[in-house]
């Protein structure tokens, strides 16, 4: 019997949306992520998307941006979302270790 567990299923929802999401898309988030990590030290992916816009689906931006702060070893902080249609949603600032 396999058993499957919640962090398998997110792995496989975060690859599915991945597949799905646009190239440019994710090399744009990716390129503004690395620009406001310069320039203010962290980023949000809220951030992000107001600069770029959004994808074509609400999940890729988690998934795209899941996979850019695992592969540069990003430090998680907490923080309310800012848009009001968030409704002020607990979000992630990501940045490098030690820069905030």
């Amino acid at each position: 019997m396999t058993t499957t567990t919640g962090e398998m299923l997110k792995e496989a929802g975060c690859a599915l949306a991945l597949s799905n999401t646009p190239p440019q898309w994710q090399e744009y988030f990716e390129m503004m992520a690395a620009a406001l990590i310069e320039a203010n030290g962290s980023f949000t992916a809220e951030e992000v998307v107001t600069l770029i816009g959004p994808p074509p689906r609400p999940n890729q931006v988690g998934a795209v941006c899941r996979q850019y702060a695992r592969g540069r070893r990003l430090v998680a902080q907490y923080e309310q979302a800012k848009s009001p249609a968030a409704h002020a949603r607990i979000i992630t600032r990501w940045s490098e270790k030690g820069r905030l």
